[in-house]
């Protein structure tokens, strides 16, 4: 059941504990705009970034840690400038002006039975929230109700969500008609990842810990293959023919789609064994991979113990590498949608900003009042 809950939204200012908070840090108005003027792109977004301050924090209901948070860029329906480039319109009553496919003020989170969708900017300075969807609140016979991932779905005049974790189920929401739509089953133990397919939101890929990544078409309800891929993390090359995996030893490996129009001759799935896979080189030793994306025709991979490599899989060499200052964290970075900077958070609950291009650390962005883990963090379209 999805239930609208404004006062969910309302911060609380005297807690400490951040685990279930979603922190926004913004660039303050009083930062001069003058400074900017004379230095390339680059360097103006990192004066950005640099005079970013904790704006305000959200704490959500549900008690629990903060899994994964994503804005709707909704890339696959509409293009538009980012970073600096990217300027807002407002209308004469001083709302901002947007093309009716940009659903790039939209953004979700996942964190114990809850997924919370917000308006991060129609409502006012503030994140509002639009809607709820409460896995407890289902009638089920699960007591495992735990969600730990999503990824978003366009429809025309609709946003779509499918969402799963403890209870083995990918659960599809629609946001404009605020309920569950479907529920897609397969699996037989936790949901851990879901990825949505950079050219169709028909099909998304789910990994779970069984031991297999599973290729659904949505609007179907059907799965198409089944990957024996003991994965922890995938992500979709940007051609959408193939996908990376990442593993718990340090293993990651490629793994190729077979032609989606002859998936549906048979009413069963098809099976891809791990062998038909490609292993790629080790770069994280034995370490757990938490995180990993395809960047600039390359592979920014994350293990949990702090270190991040930007990497050719075809040459199987280190382009740069990083290392957060950080104990053990579990954490999901993000990367700009110009593809230019990426920001991770630390288990001190700063977050740090880094230039893929230079490997410069732009800056750590830190507050007394975050100290727990980030588990998450993400760029807004235009990085401010």
């Amino acid at each position: 059941m999805l239930k609208r809950r404004l006062s969910d939204s309302i911060p609380n200012s005297n807690s400490n504990n951040n685990n279930n908070k979603a922190v926004k840090l913004e660039l303050t108005k009083d930062s001069p705009e003058e400074i900017i003027t004379d230095t390339s792109r680059d360097e103006k977004q990192e004066l950005i970034f640099a005079n970013m301050r904790l704006r305000r924090i959200v704490k959500e209901n549900h008690g629990s840690d903060i899994h994964q948070l994503s804005f709707f860029f909704n890339n696959k329906n509409f293009t538009a400038p980012v970073g600096i480039d990217h300027n807002k319109t407002f209308d004469k009553r001083g709302a901002v002006q947007r093309d009716q496919t940009d659903t790039s003020n939209v953004l979700a989170t996942v964190g114990g039975c809850q997924l919370n969708v917000y308006d991060n900017e129609h409502c006012g300075d503030h994140l509002d929230i639009m809607s709820n969807f409460d896995l407890s609140a289902l009638p089920t016979t699960s007591t495992k109700q735990d969600l730990s991932t999503f990824c978003w779905m366009y429809r025309q005049g609709d946003a779509w969500l499918a969402t799963g974790g403890a209870d083995s189920l990918i659960h599809i929401v629609s946001l404009a008609n605020s309920q569950e739509i479907a529920v897609l089953s397969g699996h037989k133990k936790a949901i851990i990842d879901l990825q949505a397919h950079p050219h169709s939101d028909n099909y998304i890929l789910s990994t779970s810990r069984d031991g297999t990544v599973r290729l659904w078409d949505v609007d179907a309800q059907r799965c198409l293959v089944v990957f024996c891929a003991e994965a922890t993390v995938t992500c979709f090359h940007p051609l959408g023919t193939k996908f990376a995996s990442g593993n718990a030893r340090g293993e990651v490996r490629e793994w190729q789609l077979p032609v989606l129009e002859d998936l549906y001759q048979d009413k069963e799935p098809v099976t891809i064994e791990k062998k038909q896979s490609k292993a790629l080189k080790k770069m994280h030793g034995e370490n757990y991979i938490d995180c990993i994306r395809y960047i600039n025709g390359y592979l920014l991979s994350k293990s949990i113990n702090g270190r991040i490599e930007y990497w050719d899989p075809q040459a199987d060499k280190s382009i740069r590498s990083f290392r957060v200052k950080t104990g053990e964290n579990f954490s999901r970075f993000d990367v700009s949608l110009d593809e230019c900077f990426f920001c991770v958070g630390t288990s001190q609950g700063s977050v740090f900003i880094y230039n893929l291009n230079t490997g410069k650390m732009v800056t750590e962005l830190a507050h007394r009042r975050s100290t727990k883990s980030v588990r998450c963090c993400a760029f807004s379209r235009d990085c401010r």
